[in-house]
């Protein structure tokens, strides 16, 4: 009996395995485009060649994020975005879904 209704829940546990892996998936790569936003705003802040910040944002950033650094006037807004996709064999069956973040510093001094 208990083997049943097992059987009968069985695909529903499935897609809720399925649905937590990708909220997992999303969750870190919107803390990864914040992350990388952040770290890209500190090193403008301070001054460092626009290829560094870049290189700084693409390494904390998920993989193909797309990075985009306004100065204006003594404000340094960067903005990252990244597609996530499901990891695995499931990646095709789930709509991608794009992430993003900014973060915004005042140039220092000097």
């Amino acid at each position: 009996m208990v083997t049943a209704e097992i059987a009968a829940t069985f695909p529903a546990l499935v897609l809720v395995l399925v649905m937590a892996v990708w909220g997992v998936t999303v969750a870190a790569g919107h803390l990864r485009c914040s992350d990388a936003a952040r770290e890209a705003a500190r090193a403008v802040a301070r001054g460092e060649d626009l290829s560094v910040v870049r290189d700084v944002a693409a390494e904390v950033a998920p993989p193909g994020a797309d990075i985009v650094v306004d100065e204006v006037g003594g404000t340094v807004e960067v903005r990252v975005s990244a597609t996530m996709t499901m990891p695995g064999a499931l990646g095709d069956t789930l709509p991608a879904r794009t992430v993003s973040a900014r973060a915004v510093a005042l140039a220092e001094a000097g």
